[in-house]
């Protein structure tokens, strides 16, 4: 019995590293020193609300506060 003949991919050519998009999420290659990427999790509502709060009233950008943080953190638990 002969085997099933398989469909036509209908899928196109993968892309080329030398052509560039804006598509977000785009890692195939390794982002540049320095350069800031996205990083994105769910927080409560209340945290939310209390961190933006308490940036506003210290007239601080949240990532600023938030990148701080998190290095403090890091430092005492030996990260």
């Amino acid at each position: 019995m002969a085997a099933p003949s398989k469909k036509p991919s209908t899928k196109g050519a993968p892309p080329k590293l030398s052509d560039t998009t804006s598509v977000v999420g785009n890692n195939t290659e390794k982002p540049e020193a320095g350069e800031e990427v996205p990083c994105n999790f769910r927080v409560d509502p209340e945290f939310k609300r209390r961190f933006k709060t308490f940036c506003v009233a210290h007239d601080r950008e949240m990532k600023k506060v938030f990148v701080e943080a998190m290095e403090e953190y890091m430092e005492k638990r030996g990260g």
